[in-house]
């Protein structure tokens, strides 16, 4: 072989090593970011059972620390992904708010039922697979 054929070989494998870098890298983000979203909707509702209701202090203050962690995520995750497709989690957020200034427990266990879809759905989609390799 000659050096031209190696540098090719060894240019087709550095490429491919740093395509699939790429990818795990943007899979532990996205995992990492929903994975918190989903921690903080379970102590949300651990809170709101341990203080018989919605309104309250710590509720509020956990709904405020899942608005600040998702800005702060969805910044991170529109490099990597259309940001039409994660606006939705935050238009919920914000309505967890609302719910609560209004005292509606309902629209609030449903808006947070709904965040957890979401959740869920985005760890499918999002995922790194063999087509974002290549």
């Amino acid at each position: 072989m000659t050096k031209w054929s190696w540098f090719k070989l060894v240019s087709v494998f550095v490429l491919f090593g740093v395509l699939v870098a790429v990818c795990i890298i943007e899979d532990r983000l996205v995992v990492s970011s929903l994975d918190e979203v989903n921690r903080y909707c379970y102590q949300i509702e651990s809170a709101v059972e341990k203080n018989g209701g919605i309104v309250n202090g710590e509720v509020a203050s956990l709904v405020d620390n899942l608005e600040y962690s998702w800005r702060e995520n969805e910044s991170k995750l529109c490099f990597l992904v259309n940001h039409k497709s994660v606006e939705e989690l935050g238009v919920e957020i914000v309505r967890l708010k609302t719910y609560i200034d209004e005292e509606e427990p309902i629209e609030f266990y449903v808006s947070l039922d709904i965040i957890k879809h979401y959740v869920e759905t985005y760890q499918h989609f999002m995922s790194a697979n063999f087509h974002n390799i290549l």
